[in-house]
């Protein structure tokens, strides 16, 4: 376990700052927004990252403090505080999850080289970041439930563009039309 805590250190730590980079972006885009909804929708964004910004702070020292357990005991379910421990990882990983959506969103709007970059850079972390988590929470919680199923593991189906190895493109592309079905007895189910 105690690798695995060095990992989520890092993880979390690198997290952090790039949240941190994040919403030094998106601070004077909000303040000089050009409308109500461009402000609200970046500031939603914000509050979002200024919540889970709050919570890593408390987070990086539980798993301080747990890098320091040396009786293998205490990484049970019966201890409530590592119980707590792995809820807010859990939690952090859905965290994760919906910052690199929060990257992607921003990349529509920062298309100057120097932005783009950096969130394309940040981006290419927190996705690998996001794997990792996923994979090694999924690996630990098994190792206490044998029927463990990730609660929040339909977040990534239909996700397509989390994964993606080049850096986004904005492009305008051309409504796709649907076809109309044709009226028959069977479409009225």
């Amino acid at each position: 376990m105690q690798e695995e805590l060095k990992i989520f250190y890092q993880i979390f730590s690198t997290t952090k700052d790039a949240i941190e980079k994040f919403m030094n972006m998106l601070d004077p885009v909000i303040q000089n927004a050009a409308d109500e909804h461009e402000r609200l929708y970046y500031h939603h964004i914000y509050e979002e990252e200024e919540q889970r910004l709050s919570r890593l702070v408390v987070l990086i020292p539980l798993i301080q403090k747990f890098q320091q357990v040396k009786d293998e005991k205490e990484f049970s379910p019966a201890n409530n505080e590592f119980n707590r421990l792995l809820q807010e990882l859990n939690l952090e990983k859905f965290g994760l999850h919906n910052f690199v959506e929060h990257l992607d969103l921003a990349l529509f709007r920062f298309t100057d080289a120097e932005r783009s970059s950096l969130l394309n850079g940040l981006r290419e972390v927190s996705y690998k970041d996001y794997q990792q988590i996923k994979q090694m929470l999924l690996d630990i919680n098994s190792r206490f439930d044998t029927n463990f199923v990730d609660p929040h593991a339909h977040h990534d189906d239909h996700h397509d563009h989390l994964e993606r190895s080049q850096p986004v493109s904005v492009a305008t592309h051309a409504p796709q039309t649907k076809q109309r079905r044709g009226f028959t007895v069977g479409s009225l189910i």
